[in-house]
């Protein structure tokens, strides 16, 4: 009894001396002195930017720990909502999405964390990280709109209470939590709605959590982007003079720490357009310019990762189209791997001449590995793909969007019998393609309409009862700033042929691409069950245009006892698709336009000897090598993520324009 006693006292004193310590954390604006105070101390960070649903789960202690050895002593990340809830109200917070995970992952690497919780957080993900269903209820989004702010608040009422504990004050990581992101870019303005946000959060985090919102250094963004009892924080990179951008801050907030909280080593990159690239000297010379004016700053990014599946979105500017790759390199001091740079090596110099470095020696690249040659062969070719059974039909007189059908991703059907007789060619008009058709007439490929390249007509040879299919690719949903947010997919206006509206639309489609090819997909066991299945036989008669879009497939091994390396998939040989790796997909590939050729592999989704690996692709467009049946591929060691463009190689920046603001309700 005695002994049960001492140990229950050491067992009081312990937790009350930890009660004690956790009190006593504190993070805070010291305003006067235009500082942060860290536990009553003064505080400055350098911190990176890391999107954990970028990256695979098994990653992000090494990320984290490259990070922290750079100097970075903070990790600044989105909380992406559409990822977490893809179909409606159903949640995950799992393997990659485990958010609270990554959190504690933070802890163990030293790192304060800057948490951006959205709900829209742009990101360049397809609709800036809002779920595509919304769009089912309301075309009203980041504004005071009853039906938007319900879902806002349900998404909310879910993640904040999963995100107190871990709140500074509370023995977490969490110092600021960011309202919204760049809501002065956005053209609503409406202060009502930024006013309700910021209560939202405060009424499920507590009245003592430090908010902060990030705005582009310009006036017209900072008179609409700032939030009254929200601290302000300006994004900028090499092309604005430092001094200048925090003398635009102050012009708003005369007082509080300066803080960049976007500073930009590298760019975002777009199909068709060269890869974007940053100086490191200027890099260099403009962290220094920031530390000299004592203001803290984030890299964004500071390690870019990977838009694996369907999850890049896509710009405009001047009313064109510009999809968004699958790499998010971003020209980082982190490459995709996650491996050092010489731009990491110099900024790490940089900070340690300001802040102190970790002890030991700064990471090396990891080894990588190649595999093959192998060769794809075709598994189902479109005929094939058009009568699985997993597809699943709706039947409406005039064409839906992928939103009305709830597909969220990947491709849909469409298809029609004429019920007249039209001229031979005659010009079928899809105004409304969101984004890519590929036009068959009775399965004869006839051409492609593309909002991309602005082709919106095409001749076709069709006669009475032949049967339009066009089968409509969303290449990634709008996800930057100004009012071209809301970008419905499919076809979103009437079809016509010689200028009669096509009616009486079959619509066939699987709601989640992404997903086809997983173990317990429906997709799958469609392919395994189903005749339609069995190996595809080439005929003398087909040109490639008659067998895509169609799947291709290969097997292969690792050899025994080797290690499971990460790698990158040569789509060179190919043209336009989607590649999947044991049910995983990679994402996008179109080596055909370019800059990226390679798809980032992670080791941890190979299977180690004796196991087979699978690998498929859908091509969607006519490659030379589908008629011989077999397309040579293989995994590289060395990523090409600045292959040749339509454009050549020269970097020519892609600029957002800023629409000018809507002023409503201003309380300023």
């Amino acid at each position: 009894m005695i002994q049960m006693n001492y140990f229950f006292l050491i067992f009081i004193s312990t937790l009350i001396i930890f009660t004690q310590k956790t009190n006593s954390r504190n993070f805070s604006i010291d305003w006067q002195n235009d500082q942060f105070l860290l536990d009553d101390e003064p505080f400055h960070y350098v911190s990176g930017s890391l999107h954990y649903f970028r990256v695979p789960h098994e990653y992000w202690n090494d990320r984290l720990s490259t990070m922290r050895m750079a100097g970075i002593n903070a990790v600044q990340t989105y909380v992406e909502w559409s990822s977490h809830e893809s179909k409606e109200n159903v949640f995950n917070f799992e393997g990659d999405l485990n958010l609270t995970n990554f959190l504690d992952l933070a802890v163990k690497n030293d790192l304060v964390v800057l948490l951006r919780v959205g709900p829209y957080i742009c990101a360049e993900r397809d609709f800036g990280g809002l779920p595509f269903w919304l769009l089912k209820y309301t075309s009203s989004v980041r504004q005071n709109n009853k039906e938007y702010q319900k879902y806002v608040e349900r998404w909310f009422t879910k993640l904040l209470p999963m995100v107190r504990p871990y709140l500074y004050s509370n023995g977490g990581p969490v110092i600021m939590v960011q309202v919204e992101n760049e809501y002065g870019s956005y053209f609503a303005c409406d202060f009502e709605h930024t006013t309700w946000l910021r209560n939202l959060i405060r009424r499920l985090l507590g009245e003592s959590v430090v908010l902060y919102s990030t705005d582009v250094c310009t006036h017209s963004s900072l008179k609409c982007g700032l939030i009254d009892e929200v601290f302000g924080t300006i994004d900028f990179g090499v092309d604005i003079d430092v001094k200048n951008a925090f003398d635009t801050l102050r012009t708003h907030r005369a007082h509080g720490p300066l803080v960049n909280s976007e500073f930009y080593p590298g760019w975002l990159d777009h199909w068709a357009l060269p890869h974007e690239k940053r100086k490191t000297d200027d890099i260099v010379s403009h962290l220094e310019k920031m530390f000299e004016m004592n203001a803290s700053v984030n890299f964004y990014m500071f390690f870019g990762g990977t838009s694996f599946g369907l999850t890049s979105g896509a710009n405009t500017q001047n009313e064109s189209y510009l999809p968004q790759l699958t790499s998010y390199d971003y020209d980082a001091p982190m490459d995709e791997a996650g491996d050092p740079t010489d731009k990491y090596f110099k900024i790490r110099q940089a900070i340690g001449r300001y802040l102190p470095l970790p002890p030991g020696d700064p990471p090396k690249p990891k080894p990588k590995q190649s595999i093959g040659p192998l060769t794809l062969e075709v598994f189902m070719n479109f005929t094939q793909i058009v009568k699985q059974p997993a597809l699943k039909h709706e039947r409406n007189n005039s064409v839906q969007t992928f939103e009305t059908l709830g597909v969220k991703n990947g491709f849909v059907l469409y298809s029609t019998k004429l019920n007249f007789k039209p001229t031979i060619p005659s010009v079928l008009e899809v105004t409304g393609i969101r984004d890519r058709g590929y036009v068959f007439v009775d399965f004869e490929f006839q051409g492609i309409v593309s909002r991309m390249e602005e082709a919106y007509q095409l001749p076709i040879r069709a006669r009475k009862n032949s049967v339009l299919t066009i089968f409509v690719e969303n290449q990634g949903r709008i996800t930057n700033f100004g009012d071209k947010l809301i970008d419905y997919k499919g076809i979103i206006s009437d079809v016509k042929l010689e200028n009669r509206i096509l009616n009486d639309w079959d619509h066939a489609f699987v709601e989640n691409w992404e997903d086809i090819f997983t173990q317990d997909g429906e997709f799958r066991r469609s392919v395994q069950s189903n005749s339609q299945s069995k190996p595809f036989i080439q005929s003398n008669q087909q040109s490639a245009a008659s067998i895509v879009p169609a799947f291709l497939r290969t097997e292969f091994k690792l050899e025994q006892n080797a290690p499971l390396y990460d790698t990158y998939l040569n789509t060179r040989n190919l043209t336009k698709g989607i590649a999947y790796l044991n049910g995983h997909c990679l994402g996008r590939y179109w080596p055909s336009i370019g800059p990226q050729i390679t798809l980032y592999t992670p080791g941890v989704w190979l299977k180690p000897y004796p196991e087979d690996n699978e690998l498929i692709v859908l091509e969607q467009e006519p490659t030379d090598c589908v008629l011989r049946n077999e397309c040579g591929i293989r995994f590289d060691a060395k990523p090409i993520i600045d292959g040749p463009t339509p454009t050549g190689n020269s970097n020519t920046t892609f600029k957002i324009v800023i629409p000018k603001p809507m002023i409503k309700n201003s309380t300023l």
